[in-house]
Parts: structure tokens; sequence; C-alpha cells
């Protein structure tokens, strides 16, 4: 496993990206609308938070659930059987995203939330097992034609 960025739950996504562009330039790797990659962390607007968690514990303002930290895993269902094992609280169990990413949310000691993801090149790697063609997996993920071929040839580029 290895840990791939903190990521913000924000109010208005609108403004933070042009505070953290404009004030911190910071550059905006991917931009989905709702979720947004900088650099080295991600935000994510406090309504898409809301519709896929189906949390409503987030504050207005501050708070431990206005951040989450992400991991993504390889060996996504065998990390999740491991957690059986373990007393550690699962916020949101396994769970799959319109996108086809699954993921499982933790709560560490202190009641922070941990996302463990698969990456986005295993999710392209098993749609394209299970039959769809590349050009399916990538409207399905939103990820460009280019990487689901990278990731086809068992290449892909990692840190998406």
């Amino acid at each position: 496993m290895k840990f791939h960025s903190p990521m913000i739950i924000v109010a208005d996504i609108e403004k933070s990206k042009s505070f953290y562009t404009g004030v911190l330039n910071e550059a905006i790797s991917l931009d989905l609308g709702g979720y947004v990659v900088m650099g080295g962390f991600a935000m994510m607007s406090r309504d898409t938070w809301r519709e896929q968690t189906k949390d409503d514990l987030v504050p207005e303002k501050g708070a431990a659930r206005c951040f989450e930290l992400y991991f993504e895993e390889s060996m996504l269902d065998d990390f999740v059987a491991g957690l059986q094992k373990t007393d550690v609280g699962v916020f949101q169990a396994l769970t799959e995203a319109p996108w086809g990413q699954r993921t499982v949310r933790l709560l560490d000691p202190d009641g922070h939330v941990v996302e463990v993801s698969e990456p986005m090149e295993e999710v392209v790697r098993r749609l394209l097992a299970s039959g769809m063609s590349p050009q399916e997996a990538s409207e399905k993920t939103m990820m460009p034609v280019e990487f689901v071929t990278e990731c086809a040839a068992g290449r892909g580029k990692a840190g998406l």
C-alpha cells in the first residue's frame, strides 16, 4: 500500500480552486467538477462528499470530517478481508463508485476518515477483464482512452 494524497472537503470548490491556484500557485492536474486534484492533494465539494458517502455529519465549518487521508491498495479484497481480523472501525463498507473504483473508509483512533481505494489502473484492468471495450472503460472511469490503453498493455500511469 502507498499513501496517495490528503483530500480536504470544501464548501465552495470554485472559491477553493481560485485560492489554491491564485494564491498558492498550485496547478490543477485533474478537475472533475466536484473533485479536483492539485499537485500533492485533492479537494472535494461538501455536496459531492455527502452524495458519495451518505455522511450528513460534515459540519458547515471545521471538524475532523472535513478531510480524509487517501491510500491506494492493489490487493483491496485481501486488505478488506484482513480488516475483519482487527478492531478497526469501518466507517463505510466496501462500495463501488459510479466510475468503477472500489473503496472502503475507516476511522482512525481519533475519528479521522481514512479511505483505501484500488488504484485506477486496477479499476481499468478489472473493467477490461469483465468484457468492456477500451472506449467503454474510458467512459465509465472518466479516464482518457490513452490511460486505458496503457493499462491494458500492463503499464498505466501511476498516481491518478
